[in-house]
């Protein structure tokens, strides 16, 4: 590193960012430590390393990228140690030479300068590589496919979200995304903005959440339609009885869809008038999938590209043989979404820009404003529609209703005077009769075979003088076969991908430790668990 910026002697293995302001290094175990116990930040330099402070909540194989709500945080510190030191210092970010961290860190720094420093993909990609190489990051499944996310992938995404305006961290609710992200909260991101909502699916056991769970959540955010991609555990009335649309677009769990699913997907989707909630059993895989053909369609994404920005937002998503095939119908969906801008916008590069990101918190402002100023111009209309409505009811009122009236409260009276003339007679009727008639003893129970342990083989539900009617052994064995339990299906069920998923998700927050929170954000999340209540 440049000497005039004093830079220790520790820092050998490094690369420059930004002139004489940013750099990432890459240090082993050793020199981590002497940094740490010798005077880290001095006047001419500020280190930062965050590989203990931010997580990823790994399936199986997978350890990143990290989630945008990480990016979010990193940005921030970032630029607050950029924006403070004014040029006197250099900002130094360093990582260990751990496979899986060194992926991640590097991945944050590219994605921190195409965001915020307007590098290219290329160029950024060109700089870090000198570190390398770097360390594929794998899909949610036990066994790979053979297909590797890479960092590059994740820095071409993020610029094509940023085009297109898919995030805006300006203006970016990251509380939010952490308490929907929670499975006690419905596990739910947003991967398009105002457009498509992938969560974790309902059940109306104790299994999951059951769908009421959703439905003010929804509402507020404008969701009028819901795609169920696995087999009906829920009953949908508990949707479209509050005006959500509900489709079943059923196939196998971890499986690809056929040609038909993929085109029906689409026709809902692209004529649904407002945001679109899609689920299958974990909400990663038959969800995410998809979902990245949308992407795929609609922007001109690759695969690669649609698959790394969807794990951002949710990470997991497009598991195994899923990934192959978004890569095998990418070109016909470019030529179909092709079709469909020429056709809808005259031009094939009319690819419309998002007014607000994604977890905007001014779409929530503007929200409110259109629904009072609606309101307001509203009100004089109810206001008379509920006067007339009055006087009808009043005009309708005739003498018959009256009369009516009159004679029911004097069949009433009648009733009453009668049951206080006769309450000996009803007191005699309540205490009915008290003598106990002679019941024959029951034979039955005393004449079963009674066992200790129910699963041993000596344990008989035959009566025992059914028994003594048998003439053979066969008679009686199939006898005994008509009085066994019949055995619960739930416990024979298979277990499926999607069933192991939620299963590992679960088992995340039932062993961690709570986290303290300042005030401000517990505020935030307060107003946020209004949603769901």
């Amino acid at each position: 590193m440049d000497k005039q910026i004093n830079t220790p002697r520790e820092a050998d293995n490094y690369v420059e960012i930004l002139h004489k302001q940013l750099y990432f290094a890459v240090l082993t175990g050793k020199e981590i430590i002497k940094l740490k116990y010798n005077n880290i930040n001095n006047n001419k330099i500020v280190f930062i390393c965050i590989d203990d402070e931010f997580y990823y909540e790994n399936y199986y194989n997978d350890f990143g990228p990290f989630n945008i709500s990480c990016l979010y945080k990193y940005c921030l510190k970032m630029r607050k140690y950029i924006n403070s030191t004014k040029g006197e210092k250099c900002v130094v970010h360093y990582t260990c030479e751990y496979p899986e961290k060194k992926a991640n860190a590097a991945c944050l720094m590219g994605l921190f300068c195409i965001m915020y420093l307007n590098f290219q993909p290329k160029d950024i990609w060109n700089i870090l590589q000198k570190l390398g190489p770097y360390k594929l990051f794998w899909d949610a499944s036990i066994q790979s496919c053979g297909f590797h996310l890479r960092i590059i992938d994740c820095l071409y995404s993020l610029q094509r979200a940023i085009t297109f305006n898919f995030v805006n961290f300006e203006d970016f609710d990251v509380s939010e995304y952490d308490l929907c992200d929670k499975l006690q909260y419905g596990h739910m991101n947003w991967l398009l903005p105002r457009k498509f909502l992938a969560f974790i699916g309902p059940a109306d056991n104790r299994t999951a959440h059951s769908p009421h769970f959703y439905i003010k959540y929804f509402l507020n955010n404008d969701v009028k339609t819901i795609i169920r991609l696995n087999v009906a555990s829920y009953n949908a009335s508990a949707f479209t009885q509050v005006g959500i649309e509900h489709f079943d677009l059923i196939f196998p769990d971890g499986s690809t869809p056929s040609k038909e699913v993929l085109i029906k997907f689409l026709a809902i989707t692209e004529a649904a008038p407002s945001a679109i909630a899609v689920h299958c059993k974990a909400g990663l895989g038959r969800t995410g999938s998809l979902i990245g053909a949308y992407l795929i369609k609609h922007y001109q994404m690759t695969a690669r590209e649609a698959i790394a920005w969807m794990r951002l937002c949710r990470p997991g998503s497009v598991i195994g043989q899923q990934q192959l095939w978004l890569q095998k119908v990418e070109s016909w969906l470019w030529k179909a979404g092709i079709e469909y801008r020429l056709k809808q916008f005259g031009a094939v590069d009319a690819i419309p820009k998002h007014v607000y990101g994604i977890y905007s918190k001014q779409w929530l402002k503007d929200r409110e404003k259109v629904i009072t100023e609606t309101r307001r111009k509203l009100r004089p209309t109810l206001a008379r529609t509920q006067l007339s409505k009055v006087s009808e009811k009043n005009i309708s009122l005739s003498v018959d209703s009256f009369a009516k009236i009159s004679r029911t409260q004097k069949q009433n009276r009648r009733k009453m005077t009668e049951d206080n003339a006769h309450s000996l007679k009803n007191f005699t009727k309540l205490l009915g009769d008290v003598r106990v008639p002679n019941k024959r003893p029951s034979t039955l129970g005393n004449s079963l075979i009674r066992k200790t342990g129910y699963n041993s083989p000596s344990y008989s539900l035959v009566p025992s003088f059914a028994k003594s009617s048998f003439t053979s052994r066969n008679e009686r064995v199939r006898f005994e076969q008509l009085f066994t339990p019949v055995p619960d299906k739930r416990k024979t069920q298979k277990i499926t991908q999607g069933d192991r998923l939620n299963k590992i998700k679960a088992s995340w927050y039932s062993n961690r430790t709570s986290e303290y929170r300042p005030y401000s954000e517990n505020v935030t999340y307060r107003k946020l668990l209004s949603n769901f209540s």
